[in-house]
């Protein structure tokens, strides 16, 4: 593993490995959605989308074809604390690759008829969310669990907003972004990095130099708060959320395995007693997903109309039975799972170089890659139990969507 911090702050991450000759990259741009300004939720999306539909030297079609015609590919995503473009190729095609990313970076066109476009497909994602039971379920627990934070909102923005948002508006958040600090740039590749090193800096270390760190948002959950909606559909969706620790904070890597036996497949807790004993639930389980600001864990399923109530109960209870003890076969189980999931995600260049930059974004190093199996085994029951103590009984906030 090599990592370079360039002059202007950028961070170069590259690893070696030996096979058929391809080289993947995920290059991380520190600070997602949570910065789109009141008034232009989804900004930061529709920016990293437009990327891709064309610069001064190549066309959205040519973009695309560097990468797909050297069986890759390339796209941009964004969530609430970072944004990425992720990309594959060849790695004889690899000095083309990085002059067309080269391209996109610094000569992006922003043409307003693809943002029209685009502006559409966004519209049209957002409506879809509204009529598939969990995802609206979800973007209503937001408001619930991130009151008063940008967080409450979809890095998909708003309906409203995304109407509104011009090709300045754009032009100025692509500029905003265009910092070295908030870049974390990571390769895995069957090349070494003198051969790729020139074509890396040609690119990054032209981006204007600057620090940057992600703004701090706090919001405990304390009390318990259900909020009831009504929506057609045959179904209930009912969402749990407890507070829980953020990626650097103690408990993290306990909440992972927690989160393993409460509800991660079928020998979890909550498939167990929901599903098999008591039959309430069409989809069960629960996720505990990883956060810079405002660690959560949140608990699902999905039910008969009917046994609403019941099926509320139920997640609750299971969530409490933590209290009474955890058995070591429990603990092995999660684990096992955690580490195995972990470890064929990495099957792939994309996927190792995804992690490793992943990993130094949300400040855990790109050490963590290779720790996180170990860090995950040495949670211990009493671990399980403190990290529950510490932040599950202080309340929660659940959201009801029923016919």
């Amino acid at each position: 593993m090599i990592k370079n911090i360039l002059p202007n702050g950028a961070t170069v991450l590259f690893k070696q490995t030996e096979g058929e000759g391809i080289i993947a990259g995920s290059i991380f741009i520190k600070g997602g959605s949570v910065e789109d300004p009141e008034g232009k939720k989804g900004l930061t999306n529709l920016t990293l989308s437009l990327l891709l539909k064309g610069s001064k030297n190549y066309s959205a079609f040519e973009i695309n074809k560097t990468f797909e015609d050297s069986g890759g590919y390339i796209s941009t995503s964004v969530g609430e604390e970072y944004s990425t473009i992720e990309f594959a190729l060849r790695t004889q095609d690899f000095e083309k690759g990085m002059k067309v990313l080269k391209d996109m970076i610094f000569n992006p066109l922003f043409p307003e008829d693809k943002l029209k476009m685009e502006k559409k497909n966004v519209i049209a994602q957002i409506k879809a969310k509204k009529e598939e039971g969990f995802s609206y379920a979800f973007d209503q627990l937001r408001k619930e669990i991130y009151k008063g934070t940008p967080y409450q909102y979809s890095p998909l923005g708003k309906e409203k907003d995304v109407k509104s948002i011009t090709v300045e508006d754009v032009k100025k958040r692509w500029k905003e972004l265009l910092v070295g600090g908030r870049f974390v740039v990571s390769f895995v590749g069957d090349m070494p990095f003198k051969d790729a090193e020139k074509d890396i800096k040609d690119v990054f270390s032209k981006i204007t130099g600057g620090s940057y760190d992600l703004p701090r948002f706090t919001y405990d959950i304390t009390g318990r708060k259900c909020k009831t909606l009504k929506r057609e559909g045959a179904q209930s969706t009912i969402l749990v959320a407890y507070d829980a620790p953020t990626a650097k904070e103690k408990g993290y890597f306990s909440m992972k395995v927690l989160n393993g036996i409460i509800g991660s497949g079928f020998t979890s807790r909550l498939f167990q007693e929901l599903r098999e004993k008591k039959g309430l639930a069409y989809a069960v389980g629960s996720f505990f997903p990883t956060r810079v600001n405002m660690g959560r864990f949140i608990a699902y399923i999905g039910t008969a109309p009917e046994k609403t109530d019941e099926s509320l109960k139920g997640i609750i209870n299971v969530v409490r039975s933590i209290e009474k003890g955890v058995n070591e076969e429990e603990i092995k189980i999660a684990k096992e799972k955690i580490i195995g999931h972990f470890l064929l995600e990495h099957q792939t260049r994309a996927k190792q170089a995804w992690y490793l930059g992943w990993f130094e974004t949300i400040g855990l190093g790109y050490q963590m890659d290779r720790e996180y199996p170990d860090r995950i085994n040495k949670v211990s029951r009493n671990d399980i139990f403190d990290v529950w103590k510490r932040h599950i009984p202080k309340g929660y906030r659940c959201v009801i969507v029923k016919p």
